[in-house]
């Protein structure tokens, strides 16, 4: 928990720019984080951070600059000469070419519900007795590797506009283990994530791979020929592909530039099928919550995508600024895109026992976007990929390349599973700013192009 030392130093930090007649946003960003991974059936890298930043803004007219101090904030000394330099970057800074809007907190926030202090300072002995007992379960035969990144994030911040302060703690935590067959080189993993310690059950892994090895060990690998198909999209997969359709066609300077593929579109255009509604939700219990942005905007359900109808673009501050536009709360990484869930069978295999030859595709791995004003991406399956015909899994397939348009794969989707589920969809780089989305477990869509398949796992 932040100290009343470190507020009163930020404080007398907002009067020294007060006095200095220059607009501020004073931020505080402490991470407490551990990582272990494992590789070759033990830990590899076992390692913990405690970091502090401090991080100002100020605006001059229409000059802008920023500076980052990391280490203990030990006092007004140090952090006005924090100041001091962001003062002076922001002098010789040139001018931008708009008037920039300045970071205004709405109301005091407080925001601490998804705080675990037992996964906060889990000890990592949990988790190596946790990746222990799945590789045991299955024998040293299995290549094991994977990760785990578990801790804290908290965020204090004022500016020089008002008096109110905004604060936001959370834990989390993103697991990930992969087996892998030495010889025949198929792979299969499991995730987990959540903010609490309990969220995470080592039998759920367990559970997942005692169903998927069987195939694998007594079934060859299918190699899919190029053509159109129904693929069953797992969550990891379903929630990659609308993270990418999101910033490449609802994020206001996108669109604003004509760089996305909803260039020729306007809200209240259909972009999607009628059964395609996102919304950033920082009410989801699947998310990482953040009911007010870094620009002090508070944060409410924001409908992005109804029943296939584009309804607003997301705007942070400065693109806000830019275009002349209103911000909307998007001034922030860590956002809560939730798409809704429909009416399947919580059971994609009892959901889809009538549809012939279908493809399950859990996740895409090196997913890419060749054209982004199109909406084209590709990306190909690894990891638990099967085949299924009336119902019943078949065989592994081979490395099976996707290359269609965002407009194919949410324009032509045929059942949306009644489950929804939690993604964690955060970047292992840089500061810790946990992202999570919900998205519902499965989602049966026809008619998308595979365009190449390997002659391997």
């Amino acid at each position: 928990m932040i100290s009343k030392k470190i507020k009163n130093i930020f404080h007398a930090v907002r009067k020294e720019a007060l006095k200095n007649k220059v607009q501020a946003t004073l931020s505080y960003h402490r991470e407490k984080s551990h990582l272990m991974r494992i590789g070759n059936n033990s830990v590899s890298l076992n390692t913990s951070e405690d970091l502090i930043r401090m991080d100002i803004k100020v605006n001059i007219g229409r000059k802008q600059g920023t500076h980052t101090q990391m280490g203990d904030i030990t006092s007004e000394t140090y952090a006005k000469k924090a100041l001091h330099l962001a003062i002076e970057k922001t002098k010789n800074s040139l001018d931008l070419d708009f008037d920039p809007i300045p970071d205004v907190i709405e109301e005091d926030f407080v925001q601490k519900e998804q705080y675990d202090k037992k996964l906060e300072t889990l000890d990592p002995a949990f988790k190596q007795t946790a990746y222990k007992k799945i590789i045991d379960t299955f024998g040293s035969g299995y290549n094991f590797s994977g990760s785990w990144s578990s801790g804290s994030t908290e965020n204090f911040f004022i500016t020089t506009q008002n008096e109110n302060e905004a604060y936001h703690l959370l834990t989390d935590q993103n697991f990930s283990i992969v087996l892998k067959h030495p010889k025949k080189m198929w792979e299969l993993t499991s995730t987990q994530t959540g903010w609490r310690k309990s969220d995470f059950k080592t039998n759920g892994t367990i559970k997942l791979f005692k169903a998927l090895i069987p195939v694998y060990e007594k079934k060859g690998g299918f190699k899919v020929k190029p053509g159109k198909y129904t693929i069953v999209l797992g969550p990891t997969a379903t929630a990659e592909i609308m993270e990418m359709a999101l910033w490449t066609g609802f994020w206001g300077r996108t669109w604003e530039e004509k760089r996305g593929w909803t260039t020729n579109k306007k809200p209240g255009d259909k972009v999607l099928g009628s059964n395609i509604t996102i919304i950033d939700d920082p009410e989801n219990e699947n998310t990482f919550k953040f009911k007010f942005d870094m620009s002090g905007k508070k944060r409410k359900e924001f409908h992005i995508c109804k029943s296939g109808i584009l309804k607003n673009l997301m705007y942070d501050s400065q693109t806000a600024a830019l275009f002349k536009k209103k911000p909307t709360g998007h001034n922030i990484g860590s956002m809560s895109m939730t798409m809704k869930s429909g009416t399947g069978n919580s059971s994609f295999l009892k959901e889809i026992k009538d549809l012939g030859t279908v493809l399950y595709i859990p996740a895409l791995h090196y997913i890419n976007i060749p054209n982004p004003s199109e909406g084209i991406f590709t990306g190909s399956s690894r990891f638990n990929a099967v085949l299924i015909k009336k119902g019943l899994i078949v065989s592994p397939i081979f490395s099976t390349r996707i290359t269609d348009t965002f407009q194919s794969v949410f324009g032509n989707v045929k059942t949306i599973s009644e489950e929804s589920v939690s993604v964690n969809l955060s970047n292992t780089y840089g500061r810790r700013s946990p992202v999570a989305v919900s998205v519902p477990s499965y989602m049966v869509t026809e008619g998308i192009k595979i365009t190449d398949c390997a002659d391997s796992f």
